[in-house]
């Protein structure tokens, strides 16, 4: 008797276990969306869209910090501005006190606004912060703030990371908020704010020069901050247009073709 195999039959169990196996991958790229679903899909693949991942995380974040920073410049620029108007009227009252019609009892009253102007300024540098990070206050740690360009390597003190890719300290970008307390503004041609009174035409008229001052240093400071915010909304913008880009390629690489398959 003569055994003969099915050639037949066995061409046949192949092609089957061959359809089988390619439905199930295509039901499991149906499934999940993806084209790549393990290291054996597309082992060359996967390593680049790991890559494409990786990036994609670290831009969002970079986004996300990028707007922090605003934010805490927004918030220090904020004080500034309500500074810039105490000064203001401080400059007003110097202007009267040095006027020869005066009495010492007018000057007096005049010197008690005054004073509360500068409280109300040490006040306002005192409480301005982000996040409990101090920006315009000698007593905080963080009136010089580092917001760097890098998402590699090890920061020291108060950081905001902007970017994904770079090595810490060779895009950084560095925001000196300046100290607004009346003990840090004028001075630099007489007395600073915290010693300047308008009890008599004199002290008025050194007044007036420190006021100038200290205006002026607020106005340089406003106008750097106003420069840091715009700097940050551009690499905002890169940096989105650079997540999208890598996004649309992980995309072309991982995603299932649903027409395909």
């Amino acid at each position: 008797m003569r055994i003969n195999h099915n050639i037949s039959a066995m061409t046949t169990q192949s092609s089957m276990y061959k359809i089988n196996r390619d439905m199930s991958k295509s039901l499991e790229r149906l499934s999940t969306g993806l084209r790549i679903n393990t290291a054996a899909d597309d082992a060359a693949g996967l390593g680049v869209s790991e890559n494409l991942r990786t990036q994609i995380k670290g831009t969002s974040q970079a986004m996300r910090n990028a707007q922090d920073g605003i934010a805490a410049i927004s918030t220090a620029e904020g004080a500034a501005n309500e500074i810039s108007e105490i000064l203001q009227r401080m400059r007003e009252l110097a202007i009267q006190s040095s006027n020869d019609t005066l009495t010492s009892t007018e000057r007096a009253y005049t010197n008690q606004e005054y004073q509360q102007l500068i409280s109300e300024i040490d006040r306002i540098a005192e409480v301005t912060n982000y996040n409990g990070m101090k920006l315009i206050s000698s007593s905080g740690t963080n009136a010089n703030e580092r917001f760097g360009i890098g998402g590699t390597g090890t920061a020291t003190g108060s950081a905001l990371w902007i970017d994904a890719n770079s090595t810490y300290g060779n895009d950084s970008i560095t925001i000196s908020i300046d100290t607004l307390t009346t003990a840090e503004l004028g001075g630099g041609s007489g007395n600073t704010l915290n010693n300047t009174y308008l009890t008599s035409q004199t002290d008025a008229n050194d007044a007036i020069l420190a006021l100038d001052e200290a205006i002026d240093s607020v106005n340089t400071m406003r106008s750097n901050m106003g420069a840091f915010i715009n700097r940050l909304e551009h690499a905002i913008n890169n940096l989105t247009i650079s997540n999208t880009n890598q996004q649309s390629a992980e995309s072309l690489i991982r995603d299932a073709d649903f027409a395909r398959e």
